[in-house]
């Protein structure tokens, strides 16, 4: 653990993880301390890069995605898909992994057709293998120190 990343720190950033619009008021009536002292440690957060960023999260059935799907590539040496996934909108997470997949990548469809449209394209980079989401049982889940 970050030793500049204190008790009262790690509150704050457990609540703006639950919600990023709450107030420094409301954060510092709940970790104890005062509306400019959370907002100094926030800032402070911010400049030292421990808080990245804010954003909303968004149904995605609100742009018509109906199915969510992980696909592994097999990449070839010489078929860099970089580019393809950065400015392919139904790519939401692409990942370079260890083993025999080069990448690992959360897809959104709008329907099988759509799905199977993604997998053709990706086709060119590599050899794929696609697992269709059944159900989500982690999504956005608080980051917190270590146990151990």
């Amino acid at each position: 653990m970050n030793s500049k990343i204190d008790q009262f720190d790690q509150k704050i950033l457990s609540l703006l993880q639950q919600d990023a619009r709450m107030s420094h008021a409301e954060i510092g009536r709940q970790v104890h301390l005062s509306q400019p002292a959370v907002s100094e440690r926030i800032r402070r957060l911010e400049s030292s890069g421990v808080i990245r960023g804010y954003r909303a999260e968004v149904d995605p059935k609100a742009f018509g995605y109906q199915m969510t799907a992980m696909i592994r590539i097999s990449t070839q040496q010489g078929r860099p898909y970089t580019q393809y996934v950065t400015q392919s909108p139904e790519i939401i997470d692409c990942y370079t992994v260890t083993g025999e997949d080069g990448c690992v990548m959360k897809v959104l469809a709008t329907d099988v057709e759509h799905l199977q449209r993604l997998i053709n394209q990706l086709n060119a980079f590599g050899s794929t293998s696609t697992a269709i989401v059944l159900t989500t049982h982690v999504n956005g889940k608080v980051i917190t120190p270590p146990s151990v």
